[in-house]
């Protein structure tokens, strides 16, 4: 067997290594949508699930912002939190076209009113390419927009009436859209967006990193206060050994049960704090170890695929140990 050669197969892994650590994507991909775990209390789904269910109930945005370092699976909670609007909106509907308007981290920039035009301009194009009417008002409001560059902003509360303006035309023909934002960098886009979202039917989702750098807006907790008058506030943090342990075991989706010892997973991961983006590309690695050793052609479950408390131990030692020499983190 070659050294390369990782056969998942024998764990009966038809889709390859389950601990891959891309960001979920639950409103496009329907299998990504039970692989976000609520892990003992790292995410309290529930909570989040009756928020988006209350706003829609209500008529009102649904605001969210999550906070994290990076890697603390901050984007995926976003993309599902879009997903379950998604579909509480659409329930008892035969159809119901969803668009979502994203600004990704490298798109981000501290001008939210460049932001903002962005947003409600490509919510006009999405609309022209579902086919959803627009308005004669409300196509004026966008012409006007699109020659209103910050040198000559409009006034949040005109931008205001557009985004109303367009959640309504979506909803006259029963669709819908949501917003996220990635690494907010400005505070003003906070501020700013609820305001301009404030009175139209649709869910926005703001994600800050709680690390400091240049491009990273710093949050007080009068921010926190304030942005909790309008919507809800999800702290992602890292992960406790027990909720790795969870993470192992729920992500596991080859032969039962999961060839990780929880009491090792526990033991192994004690050390130091680990994201849950760390955490499962360390769980990836060590799977890919397991079945690299391995070289009989018997299945699991079988012992020496089993990876017991001594054997994690070990492997964690020797990562961090390699890591160390490279000068380097998992984050």
């Amino acid at each position: 067997m070659d050294i390369g050669d990782v056969r998942y197969e024998l764990y009966g892994l038809l889709s390859g290594n389950p601990y891959s650590s891309e960001p979920l994507n639950a409103l496009d991909f329907e299998t990504d949508r039970e692989l976000l775990l609520e892990l003992r209390g790292f995410v309290r789904l529930a909570a989040v699930e009756a928020a988006v269910e209350r706003s829609i109930r209500e008529k009102r945005p649904a605001f969210f912002l999550i906070t994290g370092v990076g890697r603390s699976g901050r984007t995926s909670l976003a993309n599902h939190i879009i997903y379950l609007y998604q579909r509480t909106a659409a329930a008892d509907r035969s159809r119901f076209p969803f668009v979502v308007h994203g600004v990704e981290r490298d798109d981000m920039t501290h001008d939210a009113y460049r932001l903002l035009r962005s947003t409600l301009l490509s919510l006009r194009n999405k609309m022209k390419s579902r086919h959803i009417r627009i308005p004669d008002e409300l196509s004026d409001r966008f012409d006007a927009l699109s020659l209103r560059g910050p040198a000559d902003a409009m006034d949040e509360y005109d931008l205001q009436a557009i985004a109303q303006d367009t959640a309504l035309a979506f909803a006259s023909c029963d669709a819908g859209f949501g917003v996220r934002y990635e690494s907010v960098s400005t505070k003003k886009l906070l501020t700013q967006a609820t305001k301009v979202f404030e009175t139209a039917a649709t869910v926005v989702v703001f994600t800050v990193d709680t690390y400091e750098h240049a491009d990273t807006v710093q949050l007080t907790q009068a921010d926190r206060r304030a942005f909790a008058r309008h919507g809800v506030v999800v702290d992602l943090n890292t992960l406790t050994p027990r909720q790795i342990a969870a993470l192992a075991d729920g992500r596991w989706t080859g032969q039962p049960p999961s060839p990780f010892d929880s009491k090792g997973v526990e033991s192994a991961f004690s050390t130091r704090p680990y994201t849950i983006g760390q955490a499962m590309r360390l769980l990836e690695v060590l799977l890919d170890c397991r079945l690299v050793e391995y070289e009989r052609d018997t299945p699991w479950p079988i012992e020496d695929l089993r990876m017991s408390e001594s054997w994690l131990q070990l492997k964690m030692w020797q990562v961090e140990k390699w890591n160390g020499l490279r000068g380097g983190s998992h984050g």
